[in-house]
Order: C-alpha cells, then sequence, then structure tokens
C-alpha cells in the first residue's frame, strides 16, 4: 500500500562537505530489495540473518512501525523497523515486561516505566555508509515526531557485538545487575532528539516571538485586532481567561489561549454529548434523550454507528458519572479467582490522593511510562460469573443512550424483513424517528481552547500543552475545541474525540473533545445480552455455546476501572476472506501464518479514550501473538442473530475498507474435482449467509495515521457516478472523510432483501448489483438524506429539500441522472409550476401534477417494489396493463409482469413515434428474435402511437384511478386510433432531467444547455460544484456534442471525479496555448437485462457515441463479426482492425455468465486459443461452451489485467548489452510506419526466445497461476 511522505526536512548530513536532500516514508514492500544492497556484516551481526530478501520483507511485514529515507528519486538510503517486543531469544512478545524487563531491567524509576505502549525496540536498520550517521538520527527524530505516545526506542545487541557507530552515536547501554542475561540493551530517549514541550503561563514579552508565528499563516487576526492582538489577550487574563505559551531553547514557539466561559446549553442542543453527560455534573433533574425509531430502524447495521449511553465512574471526586454495570460485571468475573494469571492494569492515577503511594501523573495527561494493557486468559471462579447471570435479568439498569436500539423481533415474529420491505418500501426505507434533545442541569465540566498556534516543527507536541491546561481549571473535566470543516485536522486533534452533530446547520463547525480523567465508560448496547453471553462463554469454556467456534475475550483497564472490551476468535474462514476480498492490497498473505489472523466480534469502549483504540487494538494483538484482524457489517436486512453476533464498534474508524473480488464464474459440472474448494467459493454452512462488507487491519497498519477531512462533501442523486464516487472516497485508505452525505428521494441503492421478481423489471450495468453493495457498505460512512433537491443556496453553500431539510454543503457533486417520467397525454392541460403558463402539448410533456394511482414508472428498486405493491393491492379480475414506451426498461417490465403472475394477453405495448422501428439492441438478428418472442406469448404491439388522453367515468382526478386511455396514431392510412381499457399504464418515453434537479440548477444560475455544462475536470461555473453522469454535457467550446457523459462507463466517469476531491491530487495545467480535451473512458458500457420469454441479454461495448450496426460495417476499417447461433443462443463477438475484442452480444435461454464474458472486452483474439482460426477452420460452434471450456478460465480471473501489465514491462526491459528493448525496436518502427516483412518478424520472433523475454514471461505466468491457485486448481502446475 502507498503511503505519503511522513516528513521531508533538509538536514546535516554525516559528511559536512555534503549537501543531502532527504525525506522519510513508511516504508513499502518493494524497499525489501534495496535493503538487501545495505547490508553489512555488523547488521547481520546485531540484528540476525537479514541479508536476504525474504527475511527482510518477513520484518517489515510484522512491524509495528517502519521508515524509509530517499530523495523522492530511485537512491534509496536507510530503511528502520520498529516493533513493541524485543527480538531476543526465548523472550515471548505477549509478556516480555513481567518476565523478562522488569527482573533483569526494571529496577529503577526510570526503567521501570518502560512498557510495550511506550517504547519500540529496533529490529532492523540499514543505511547508506556514507550517511549512516545522519540517517540513523533523521530516522529518530521523524519516528519520536510520528508517535507522541512513544518516549524510548530499545535495541537489543547479542553478547559480545558492538552495534555499527551511527546506531552507538545515539543509543546508551542500560546496566543489568543479572549474569544470566543472553543479550545487552541500549537506549535512545525521546528528550535527547524531540523532548517534551516546556509549557508556562504566557507573558507579555512573548508577544515578539508569538506574532510572526501567527502571520505565516494569515493576518486576519492582525488586520482585524491590530498589530499587538497577542500582547492584548495575554494581558487580558483573569480567573476565566488563561494564556499559555510553549517554550523551547528560550523562544516561545506555541500558544494556546483557553476559557472556562463555555456556552454549555449550545453545545447539546448541536452536538451529541449525552455519552459524555452534557459536560455537566449529575443532577436529579437530569432529562435524558430518549429516542426511539419505528420497527425498521430497529435493524441498523453493525456498523460505525457509535451507541453508547453514558459512562461512568466511582467515588473518586466526579460522582456526576455513573457506574456501568456490564464491563464492571465482567470485571468482577475475572478479577475476583484466584486461578487468574498476573496481570498488569493500566494505571494512570489522575487526581490521586495524596496519601497514595503511586507516582502521581499530571491531570489532563495520560502517562504513557505507565500504560499497559491487562489481558484474563483463565476461566474464573462460577460464583464471579453469577454477577453476569444476574446482570442480564436486570431490565433496569441504566437505560440512558445516546440511541437506544430496542429489539422487537419477539412483537412481531411472523414477519420476516423481506416481508415488512415488500409491504411497505417507504417506511422501510425512510423510518420515522422521534427525537428529544437531552437536558442537564449540572455544574459545567468544561474549558474551551479559543486561540491556538504552534511552529511546524513542534507540532507534534501539542499535546503537551493540555496537562498545563487542566491546571488551569482543575473543577473542569473536559477541554473542547471547534474548528471550521475546512480546516485540516492537525496533530493536536488527534488525541481529541470527534463529537458528531445532531443538526445540520449552515455555519456548524466541528467540535473536538478531550477528558482529562480516565474515569468513564461505555455502556448500553442494543445487542447487551449478546455481548454478555459471548462474554460468558468466552471466560467459562473459550468456546462459543451455539456453534462451538473458539472464542477469547480481554478486558483492558485503566486506573484499575474497566474502560475497553473486546471479544474474538480465530479467523476460520481465512481462504473465504482471500478469495472474496482484496485483502492483499494491504498485506502479502503468505507472509502470515494461518493462525494470525482473528475474528472480531465485541469492541467496547470506553468513549473518553476512542482516540486510543489502535493502541487498544495493537495490544490485544501483542499480546495473543497475532497480526491481522477482521470485522464483518452485515446489511440491515440480515439475520437478526448475525446482527447481535458483531455488535457496533468504534473501532470501525481505525481499520480498512476492503474492496471486495470479482469471483470467477465457475461451470461446477465440467469442473468437478477441479473446482475450488467450498470455502473459496463460501459453499461452507458457517458462510451461507446475507453477504457482507469487511474492514480490517494488520499489525504494520494499525498506526498509520490517516488524513481526516471534515469539509462536508454531499453528493445529490445515488446514480452509479455517484455511488462509485462514494466507493472511491469511502476506500480511500489513507484518507478518512467525516462528513460524506447523500441525497437521495430513495436512500442508498440495496438497502432492500434480495428479490429475483422485483430485480426482472430493471436493466443493470453489472455496477452496483445489490451483492456488491452489501459487501461495500457505502450506509456505514455515509449520511444518508431520503429527500429531493429543490433548491441550491450558491452564496450560503446550502442545498434545500422537498422536506425543507437544508443541507450545507462544502464540496457539491450533482450526478441525478435521467429518469422516466409520467408524461401528459396530449389533450391534458399541464401547468408549468414556475410560470403558471399552459404548456403546449407535446409528445415528451412532463406532468407536474400527482398523477392517477395506477399510472406509474420505475427508475429503480423502489418504484419496483411499489409495482409490486399495487398489484397485490388491486383486486381485478381480469387485467389490461398498457406500457408506453418501446425501450429496453419496458421490455424488462412486460418480462417483469409475466414472472409475477401477469397474463400476457393482459400486456400491450405501445409505441410512440419516436420509437417505432427502433432497434434498442443495434442488432437485427437480436431485435427480429425479440419480437418473434413477442408474437409467441401473444402480447400486442402497436406502433407509432401517441397517447392523447386518459379517461374515467367520474373524470380525471389525480386521486382517481383511469380506465381508458385513448392512443392516436400519426399514420392515419395504416391505423385507426385505439381506445384501450387500462387497469395500469406504465411510461418509459425517454428520460429526462428531473424537474425539480431542473429547476434547482436554472435558478441557481448554472449553465444549463439542455443538460447541466462541465468542463474536462466537471466543474460547473461554480468552482464548489462539480457534476457527472447523464446530467451533464461539457462545453461547446469543445466541439464534442455527440461525446456526452451518458457515453461512458459511469464508474470510471466516477475515478476521475474522485481525482478531484482528493486533497493531495494536483489537477495537471493545461499547456499553454492549447485548448483543454475532454476526458476519455477506456473500460466499456454494459448492460443485462432478461427479456419476455425468459431470454437473458447481455452487451458489452467501447465507450463513445453509438453508431448504428448497418452504418458501422460500411466503416472500412470496421474489423470482423464472428456469430454463432446455436439452439437459437445468439452470440456475436467483434474485433477490430487490430484484432482486439471491442463488443459482444449475447441472447441465451439460460443465465450469461457476463462477469466473465466482461474481461474478454479489450484482449487480443490471441490471447483467446487462437479464436479467428478456430472459427474460420469451423471448430467453434458455439461460442457459449468455447468460453466455458476450462482453458478460459485464467482469463476470467480479476488478476489477469496484472499479468499482462506484468508481461508489457518485461517487453519493455532490455534484457541485453547494447541493445533496445523489442518494445522499443516495434514502437520505433510503427512510428516510422514501416512494414514488417517475413525476415524482420523472424529476427523479432528470434531475440524473444533467445534473449531471454520467453523464459520471463512463462515464470511470470506459472508465478500467476501458482500463486492464485486457490482460484485456478484446475491448471497443472509443475513441481
Amino acid at each position: 500500500m502507498q503511503s505519503s511522505a511522513l516528513y521531508t526536512m533538509a538536514r546535516e548530513p554525516s559528511r559536512p562537505e555534503t549537501s543531502l536532500a532527504i525525506s522519510a516514508r513508511r516504508t513499502e514492500a518493494r524497499d525489501a530489495k534495496q535493503a538487501t544492497q545495505l547490508v553489512q556484516t555488523y547488521t547481520t551481526n546485531v540484528f540476525g540473518r537479514v541479508n536476504r530478501e525474504e527475511n527482510i520483507s518477513y520484518i517489515l511485514e510484522h512491524s509495528i512501525f517502519s521508515l524509509t529515507l530517499d530523495n523522492n528519486q530511485d537512491p534509496f538510503y536507510a530503511l528502520a523497523a520498529f516493533y513493541d517486543y524485543p527480538n531476543v531469544h526465548g523472550v515471548s512478545s505477549n509478556d516480555w515486561e513481567e518476565k523478562w524487563w522488569k527482573n533483569f531491567y526494571g529496577k529503577n524509576d526510570e526503567t521501570s516505566k518502560i512498557n510495550a505502549i511506550n517504547t519500540l525496540f529496533l529490529h532492523f536498520f540499514v543505511a547508506h555508509p556514507d550517511f549512516s550517521e545522519g540517517c540513523a538520527e533523521e530516522l529518530i527524530n521523524v519516528t519520536f515526531k510520528a508517535l507522541p505516545e512513544i518516549n524510548q526506542i530499545l535495541l537489543c545487541v547479542p553478547p559480545q557485538v558492538t552495534p555499527e557507530i551511527a546506531l552507538e552515536k545515539y543509543f546508551q547501554p542500560i546496566e543489568c545487575d543479572r549474569n544470566d542475561n543472553n543479550c545487552s540493551v541500549m537506549i535512545c530517549h525521546r528528550k535527547d532528539h524531540f523532548p517534551t514541550l516546556f509549557i508556562r503561563t504566557a507573558r507579555v514579552q512573548d508577544n515578539d516571538d508569538l506574532a510572526p508565528l501567527f502571520n505565516q499563516y494569515n493576518d486576519i487576526l492582525k488586520q482585524t485586532y491590530g498589530a499587538f492582538f497577542v500582547a492584548e489577550l495575554i494581558e487580558s487574563q483573569d480567573d476565566n481567561n488563561k494564556a499559555l505559551v510553549a517554550e523551547c531553547n528560550g523562544y516561545a514557539i506555541g500558544f494556546m489561549s483557553i476559557s472556562n466561559e463555555v456556552n454549555i446549553d449550545v453545545l447539546n442542543e448541536v452536538y451529541s454529548l449525552s455519552a459524555f453527560h452534557g459536560l455537566r455534573t449529575k443532577h436529579p433533574d437530569d432529562q435524558w434523550n430518549q429516542q426511539m425509531t419505528e420497527e425498521t430502524e430497529n435493524y441498523l447495521p453493525n456498523s460505525d454507528a457509535y451507541i453508547n449511553s453514558d459512562a461512568t465512574t466511582h467515588d473518586d471526586g466526579n460522582s456526576h458519572i455513573k457506574a456501568n454495570p456490564v464491563l464492571e460485571a465482567m470485571q468482577r468475573a475475572v478479577g475476583n479467582g484466584g486461578f487468574i494469571e498476573s496481570s498488569t492494569n493500566v494505571t494512570a492515577t489522575v487526581g490521586a490522593d495524596k496519601n497514595n503511594k503511586q507516582s502521581k501523573v499530571n491531570q489532563g495527561q495520560l502517562d504513557h511510562d505507565s500504560l499497559t494493557a491487562s489481558d484474563y486468559l483463565t476461566t474464573p471462579p462460577n460464583k464471579s460469573i453469577e454477577d453476569l447471570n444476574n446482570l442480564q435479568g436486570d431490565e433496569n439498569i441504566n437505560n440512558d443512550a445516546v440511541l437506544e436500539i430496542t429489539d422487537t423481533s419477539s412483537h412481531r415474529a411472523k414477519i420476516t424483513k423481506a416481508q415488512l420491505a415488500a409491504e411497505d418500501p417507504s417506511r422501510y426505507i425512510k423510518p420515522k424517528l422521534i427525537s428529544q434533545t437531552p437536558k442537564f442541569f449540572g455544574k459545567e465540566k468544561a474549558f474551551a481552547i479559543q486561540l491556538f498556534c504552534i511552529s511546524e516543527v513542534y507540532e507534534k507536541r501539542s499535546y503537551d500543552f493540555l496537562q498545563k491546561a487542566f491546571d488551569m481549571f482543575p473543577d473542569r473535566d473536559y477541554c473542547v475545541i471547534t474548528i471550521p470543516q475546512m480546516v485540516p485536522e492537525f496533530p493536536l486533534l488527534q488525541s481529541f474525540i470527534r463529537i458528531p452533530p445532531r443538526v445540520n446547520l449552515p455555519n456548524i463547525q466541528e467540535l473536538y473533545l478531550f477528558h482529562r480523567a480516565v474515569k468513564r465508560l461505555t455502556e448500553h448496547f442494543s445487542s447487551r445480552d449478546k455481548i454478555l453471553n459471548d462474554f460468558l462463554d468466552a471466560v467459562r469454556t473459550r468456546k462459543r455455546s451455539d456453534t462451538g467456534v473458539f472464542f477469547d475475550a480481554y478486558i483492558i483497564n485503566v486506573a484499575n476501572r474497566p474502560s475497553a472490551l473486546i471479544i474474538f476468535s480465530n479467523e476460520e474462514n481465512i481462504d473465504y476472506l482471500r478469495s472474496q476480498y482484496n485483502i492483499e492490497d494491504f498485506i502479502y498473505f503468505n507472509l502470515h501464518k494461518r493462525n494470525d489472523h482473528i475474528h472480531l466480534y465485541h469492541f467496547v469502549i470506553n468513549p473518553i479514550f476512542a482516540y486510543m483504540t489502535k493502541i487498544f487494538i495493537k495490544e490485544v494483538l501483542r499480546k495473543i501473538n497475532k497480526t491481522c484482524i477482521y470485522y464483518p457489517i452485515f446489511p440491515r436486512y440480515a439475520d437478526d442473530e448475525m446482527l447481535k453476533h458483531h455488535s457496533p464498534t468504534y473501532a470501525i474508524h481505525y481499520l480498512l475498507p476492503v474492496r471486495p473480488r470479482r469471483l470467477i464464474q465457475y461451470n461446477l459440472d465440467q469442473l468437478k474435482m477441479n473446482a475450488p474448494t467450498d470455502c473459496v467459493l463460501g459453499r461452507l454452512p458457517s458462510l451461507i449467509h446475507s453477504p457482507f462488507a469487511l474492514t480490517f487491519t494488520a499489525i504494520k497498519l494499525i498506526m498509520e495515521t490517516k488524513i481526516t477531512i471534515n469539509a462536508r462533501i454531499v453528493i445529490v442523486g445515488a446514480s452509479t457516478v455517484g455511488l462509485a464516487v462514494l466507493e472511491a472516497l469511502v476506500m480511500c485508505p489513507y484518507l478518512r472523510f467525516n462528513n460524506l452525505t447523500l441525497i437521495s428521494p430513495h436512500g442508498i441503492p440495496g438497502e432492500f432483501p434480495p428479490s429475483h421478481s422485483r430485480n426482472l423489471f430493471l436493466p443493470s450495468n453489472l455496477e452496483y448489483e445489490t451483492e456488491e453493495l452489501n459487501r461495500l457498505s457505502l450506509r456505514s460512512y455515509v449520511n444518508i438524506v431520503c429527500a429531493k433537491l429543490v433548491s441550491l443556496n450558491r452564496p450560503m453553500k446550502l442545498a434545500i429539500l422537498d422536506d425543507d431539510t437544508i443541507v450545507p454543503y462544502d464540496h457539491l457533486l450533482l450526478c441525478t441522472g435521467n429518469q422516466f417520467h409520467i408524461i401528459a397525454p396530449m389533450q391534458a392541460t399541464v401547468m408549468n409550476p414556475l410560470s403558471k403558463k399552459a404548456v403546449p402539448p407535446k409528445s415528451d410533456r412532463m406532468l407536474f401534477e400527482p398523477a392517477p394511482p395506477n399510472v406509474l414508472t420505475i427508475n429503480d428498486e423502489f418504484d419496483a417494489a411499489m409495482v409490486l405493491k399495487w398489484f397485490r393491492m388491486i383486486h381485478h379480475t381480469e387485467h389490461s396493463i398498457l406500457i408506453y414506451g418501446a425501450t429496453l426498461e419496458s421490455y424488462c417490465c412486460v418480462n417483469g409482469l409475466l414472472a409475477n403472475g401477469i397474463s400476457p394477453n393482459s400486456i400491450k405495448l405501445i409505441s410512440p413515434p419516436d420509437h417505432a422501428n427502433a432497434n434498442i439492441f443495434n442488432d437485427p438478428t437480436m431485435f427480429n428474435t425479440v419480437q418473434e418472442q413477442f408474437k409467441k406469448l401473444n402480447i400486442q404491439i402497436y406502433e407509432n402511437y401517441l397517447m392523447d388522453e386518459w379517461r374515467h367515468e367520474g373524470g380525471i382526478d389525480s386521486n382517481q384511478s383511469i380506465d381508458h386511455v385513448i392512443f392516436r396514431t400519426k399514420d392515419k392510412r395504416h391505423g385507426k386510433d385505439l381506445n384501450l381499457k387500462c387497469t395500469t399504464l406504465f411510461c418509459f418515453f425517454n428520460k429526462q432531467v428531473n424537474y425539480d434537479a431542473f429547476i434547482a440548477i436554472n435558478q441557481s444560475s448554472l449553465v444549463f444547455d439542455g443538460r447541466l455544462v462541465v468542463d474536462e475536470n466537471n466543474h460547473t461555473n461554480d468552482s464548489l460544484i462539480y457534476a457527472g453522469g447523464s446530467l451533464t454535457k461539457f462545453k461547446r467550446g469543445y466541439y464534442s456534442d455527440d461525446r456526452t457523459q451518458a457515453c461512458f462507463n459511469s464508474k470510471e466517469l466516477a475515478n476521475q471525479l474522485f481525482a478531484k476531491y482528493d486533497p493531495i491530487y494536483i489537477p495537471p495545467k493545461t499547456p499553454s496555448g492549447k485548448n483543454p480535451l475532454i476526458p476519455t473512458c477506456k473500460k466499456p458500457k454494459r448492460v443485462y437485462a432478461i427479456l419476455p420469454g425468459n431470454l437473458h441479454y447481455f452487451q458489452i461495448c467501447e465507450s463513445g457515441p453509438t453508431i448504428r450496426y448497418e452504418d458501422a460495417k460500411r466503416i472500412e476499417n470496421y474489423g470482423t463479426d464472428f456469430i454463432t447461433n446455436h439452439e437459437n443462443n445468439y452470440f456475436r463477438i467483434h474485433l477490430d482492425q487490430t484484432s482486439i475484442v471491442r463488443t459482444i452480444v449475447c441472447l441465451h435461454h439460460d443465465k450469461i455468465d457476463a462477469y466473465n464474458l466482461s474481461q474478454l472486452y479489450g484482449l487480443h483474439e490471441r490471447l483467446l486459443n487462437n479464436l479467428r482460426q478456430r472459427y474460420n477452420e469451423g471448430l467453434i460452434t458455439d461460442f457459449f461452451s468455447y468460453f466455458q471450456e476450462n482453458w478460459a478460465i485464467a482469463l476470467y480471473h480479476d488478476r489477469f489485467t496484472d499479468v499482462r501489465n506484468e508481461v508489457r514491462e518485461i517487453l519493455k526491459k532490455a534484457l541485453m548489452e547494447n541493445e533496445e528493448s523489442i518494445f522499443s525496436s516495434l514502437a520505433s518502427s510503427i512510428d516510422h510506419d514501416l512494414i514488417f516483412n517475413d525476415e524482420q518478424k523472424k529476427n523479432i520472433l528470434k531475440r524473444f526466445r533467445t534473449e531471454g523475454y520467453k523464459k520471463e514471461i512463462e515464470e511470470t505466468i506459472l508465478g500467476y497461476i501458482n500463486y492464485n491457485q486457490y482460484h485456478l486448481p484446475m491448471y497443472a502446475r509443475p513441481t
């Protein structure tokens, strides 16, 4: 995984006469090969056998933190890898503190504070010999800056071995009194490189140092308050307002202004602060938040919903915090027995009693010198577990919660989620939420940071201010700070907790909070009982009672109070996860043992420790000697028991979402014993459940810090482009977006339980099927607003919705696409709601007022669900269903009606003049086959008719159904007008821009020219508003009116849009004097549909304007079509003039392996087993069976494209001295328009065979087969 540079600066090198500009970055896998070239004899003497690339790769893969020094080019100068345990033979990673360190070194006050949280061990170091000292110093400095919790780095050296001079200069030996130690330990202190800052009360004289510091960022404060605003602020200090300064080398390098005058009530109204008791002490009149949801809301997913109630402490001076019965009962269950092994509690004594003999830690700062984790691995006595059994039966325990999710499955056991979604789709998509703002009346317990600034060089030590800040207000427990959304999250905030807002306000800011003490606990979950049951199973038998799966649990204590609980098991289905998800985007799977992976079920944490989640996870992984942790997110329609097995957890913010993989569509009947295992295919009993999204982290990733983006990014429309942009933002491993919002009338697709009968009504572009959406779980990272955009306030950056909701934005993306609308009949009077004037009659005139209840259209799965609901509600003995429009969607609608029991004699398809004789498949054979199928089904088709009038016996009313529709023909000579009985009318006329979206766009002065106009970077005329998809068109200045974004692959367009959102991305500048060009797309367009007669239709074609098939064949360089029609199963594959696959059209009576065939696009016919030659020889009679043969399976693998790229890179290399590569030779010849004769072709083939290209390519292909053998077991592998 690529990592950005952490720190860059020019330093004094080891050679005074040399100037070396280097930067530090996180180590990447490719660095292992270069590191082997720097290994010296003293390197192996200190670190063991590290002279092979495989050994170094293993060290880097399992390291907690690793850094590389380079100059952003090829030269590689140094590398260091750090662990949280010593590399000493015989010393275990999970108990080195107790059994090794305390016995050998932890004798004095300084060394006794060393533990796994505040210490790193150097396991590997190499550097360029000429710059080793400077590189060592730089690596140490960057490590201390990047990891503020680390206070020392240790180096373990074998006996009678001396480390290299570069390390010996910065590491000092630690004395050991015992003679039986098998190593010597050297230490490097933070204070010698990047010490803790000295914080003091500010003085007026500090103005001279601080004023330039403020002015280097901006001069707004200077312009507003004058040149001496800092001095005036310092001078105005009183009991309620304080000013602090960070001092280094006698200079003020940082400033913080704090005040205890905070409007707590306003904060409670705007932000969700119930978990912190509203920042007040306990009071008998407190009114807690009692939020209730309707039944569908009870099925919130096990995502990142952080659900807790107010956490608690005991009689220690903070009586306003209540006790947590769940975690404390667990602590009693594991802490009162005599069979417990030695355990160490996290000790951070904040405000400890004066008589306490423990060292007192300053208020407001966690002492990492004494911070460790506790583990409980043995079974406690039964009498302690009884506390938990009693607790489960107590229904009155602490039910105050920020959001209480109540399990109501017992009240409606007779109705499933699928039935609920079918009976009331609107209620399923948009449940009602009744919320009341909590009110607290106790004493205020918070102060605020009003102004903060620190030199960039020392910003990693911003945390040092907090200790002194809490000393200024000893009666306050919380420190809060607000920042605008567009301000990047600076290092101080990494120790704070972000508080989500309760409401959307235009000028709202981000609120961050820090607690002085470690005294608050998380408690109430909807699945509380399930967590307790799982905990009991873990400590009693270490097996889950219902499945028998191995189970384990850890409690992490801080200040002798339980602060986090983690329940997990070994990951038994790691082969399934590897085959179904792109885990190998992050780790080298073969460098981890099979038992190194664990499955997370529950992670409950005290909210004030949320920012330490990654430290807790790291400690647990060290204790159990594991390297990877996995947590699934199930869809909301999943079984209740499955959801309760995995409770919502805050840890998801520190886990990485993993993209799902496209599995090959295997012909298992043909493969038989050569098929992949049932685990890989997901056919094991434990895997036969709802698809899930996967989150993950590994030991080498847990300490990587994501860049937090608080900018409010609002996406309007759940089209393919909108979903793809969301996917790109959510799946970015180095960015965390806190304010993503999707505005869509029907929410996010994929929320409904799977339904084949519902899916039949819609064609698919194969980009976001329901299963794939559930394996992405975008809803877990995005705020979803079920409403429609009706207005934009660009000056205030507000999106106004049809339910009067106001959504503020910093960046807005419009991708509403085009939809079918209800078309008004020609005789109807339609008033424009804006101009209040009548709209002239025309064939595609939109109906603005509510349509009669039996006039419908289908644009998404919600509309399809409503159609099915409509047919369940009406009770006609004889249907007469009219479908107006000859589109692919109308054909799908016919098939959906037939599959749901509607007689074909009751269906009539009316084609408007614009659709008459239109070949929607762009293939004559396809069109004729489908038309014949309509005739066989006896479905009547009327062509060239306009919808003229709706009729009802009692007059037309929006609340009354129409019973007749009159259609008039434009060709009176060949037809007559129709007066058709109608029980249901479907409109599938031309798709148009939604009228509400058009009004919002037009009235906000965005340029609209039939479509929303954008430039090559998808910008509208407002730099903060982007747009994409079929809603848009490019400026006329590009002279490409026919190349709209509707012609391209929507997912590829979205990836280009993501580049505009990426804050690290810098758009390339257009060369001077040249006009910018519209973006080009390489991915094809796809469509899959099931047509009447159960005909499966699939087409894949090149992006760009559609050319009629008859016209395309007349083009000189059209290429070649190969067609089979075995048993009326039509297959056409088109090769261009270079024999590359550009079009595939299929029509089959059974399901088509569309994802497999999609992989064939862009391949040369020689890769398809010499397709042209075999077809011409008559060896291929059916392409469907041909592409299901075993030889083709490797082509369908999702990583075959990577292999092709590797082969291309091999051909670009010059394998012989003084020879250019084959690729360069061919490219040069093509540039000069040379035509190769037979002799030249033989010479090129000879070079390919003799210069090593053939051998290297064969090794690459075999490596691909071997590495992916779990997907490709049907291929023989040489031993």
